[in-house]
């Protein structure tokens, strides 16, 4: 029992994590205002993350309990915080990419975490379930790393132009 309690912790963190990134993605999608492409990404991974909050909460619910709202609360308010925190920057697109990156690793540790969890106790539901968000989240980590360099050339491109007048 006090396995499948600990289970349903795990999961209540994942569903917190993913409201969290939900009110921190719908920031970047503002703060990416002129950059179609990284819009067009975010507001993809943005559905994703608020299916992966559904299908984390069924997983709760599945196995006997309830999302625990102090958890989602707290943070939702970590979220807000964070979606705002590179907004003043002159390099708001590289911070953004940069935190969005880690916190994409983040999840993938988490994920890796759950699936192996859920093996342990027999719940392969959960487990393919999370295996499934973990795919979301490898691509999306793997798109940032990949679209990093080139944000970084353009942010700095922008400000030696902005310089130079």
């Amino acid at each position: 029992m006090a396995n499948r309690e600990t289970m349903i912790a795990w999961l209540n963190d994942a569903y917190a994590m993913e409201n969290s990134l939900i009110h921190t993605l719908e920031q970047r999608i503002k703060e990416a205002e002129g950059h179609p492409q990284i819009q067009a990404r975010d507001e993809q991974h943005l559905a994703e993350t608020r299916r992966h909050a559904e299908l984390v909460k069924g997983c709760v619910e599945r196995l006997g309990s309830s999302t625990s709202a102090l958890k989602t609360g707290m943070a939702t308010v970590m979220g807000k915080v964070q979606g705002m925190s590179t907004a003043m920057a002159g390099d708001t697109l590289v911070k953004n990419c940069i935190g969005d990156y880690a916190a994409e690793q983040f999840e993938v540790a988490s994920y890796t975490a759950l699936i192996a969890g859920a093996q342990s106790l027999g719940d392969t539901e959960t487990a393919t379930i999370c295996q499934q968000i973990l795919s979301e989240d490898l691509a999306m980590a793997e798109w940032l790393a990949q679209n990093l360099p080139a944000v970084v050339q353009e942010t700095l491109m922008a400000q030696t132009a902005t310089a130079a007048r």
